[in-house]
């Protein structure tokens, strides 16, 4: 894992050409590009706000659901300015955090708000909730000791089991439901029908490379259940800007070309080379990098 941590630092400092890259240290807070902030979507009951991590920095997303008493949270980032970032945002609405969601148990999606939002109620699926409390505590440590100042010092575990179903919060109807074998084991999906609003997380990213692991079937099969309900126009992605319902064919044709690479014989360098070349003007190419090296299994050819 530490090897892990080494090339995503060693690839974002590049990205940034900084100083600290030299000295292979971690870069300062106050040196990284700001994140991107959005209004996604709104009604009379629901303004949606969206952060986006920089696309060098992963495109991670925080989603601030406002109704009309209270905020609701989707997701705290992996880097801890910009869980602080959106912190910022959700103290200008002045309304209290009710609920904050974990969508699941992968660490850029949970770390980095422990210190940002140190007493909201935090929700996850009952997987996700026994996931961070096994594997937390190590990552948090792990990622502190070799990035320094951008990783929180604190890790907010789960406190609630949020159960699927249908619950009508401040007036609005949410929809939870349970995805599995998607780009995370098992991942919460949050439907708003009167926003139309689909908050799919990491089933979905926008022009931004996915994160293979292994066999794409369950994925597909998430997006497809996704594409077999047109009602949700506004689709809120774990990875990228809100977008529209485009984005789901965009995802199964991504998925489709990575199949037919993974067919082929091909080394790791080939492999990179040609799906860049396909998605020229996507972001997130460090997670490419990332998985190539310690996570995507297969007979590559020697370079």
């Amino acid at each position: 894992m530490k090897r892990i941590l080494s090339l995503v630092f060693s690839l974002i400092l590049l990205s940034l050409n900084m100083e600290a890259q030299a000295q292979n240290s971690p870069a300062p807070a106050t040196q990284l590009p700001k994140a991107t902030v959005v209004l996604a979507g709104h009604t009379k009951n629901i303004r949606i706000h969206t952060v986006v991590a920089p696309s060098e920095m992963f495109a991670n997303t925080t989603h601030i659901i406002e109704l009309p008493h209270q905020l609701i949270l989707v997701d705290g980032q992996f880097y801890a300015p910009y869980a602080q970032q959106a912190k910022e945002l959700a103290d200008s609405l002045h309304k209290p955090i009710t609920r904050f969601y974990i969508s699941h148990d992968h660490p850029d999606h949970y770390l980095g708000f422990g210190d940002a939002f140190p007493d909201v109620p935090v929700y996850a699926l009952q997987e996700t909730k026994a996931g961070i409390e096994k594997d937390g505590p190590q990552t948090l440590k792990q990622r502190q000791e070799r990035f320094g100042s951008v990783i929180a010092k604190t890790l907010r575990v789960p406190t609630h089991v949020q159960q699927p179903g249908t619950e009508v919060i401040d007036g609005v109807t949410f929809i939870f439901e349970k995805a599995v074998e998607n780009e995370a084991a098992v991942s919460l999906v949050i439907k708003l029908p009167e926003a139309h609003a689909y908050v799919a997380q990491d089933i979905v990213y926008h022009d931004t490379h996915l994160f293979i692991s292994g066999p794409t079937a369950g994925w597909r099969q998430a997006l497809t259940k996704l594409a077999q309900e047109p009602n949700y126009t506004l689709i809120l992605p774990g990875h990228g800007l809100p977008t529209n319902r485009s984005v789901i064919q965009a995802n199964v044709q991504y998925l489709d070309f990575i199949d037919k690479l993974l067919a082929q014989p091909l080394s790791k360098e080939a492999y990179k080379t040609k799906l860049l070349a396909a998605y020229p003007h996507y972001g997130g190419v460090h997670l490419v990098d990332i998985y190539l090296a310690y996570y995507l299994k297969k007979n590559w050819l020697a370079s």
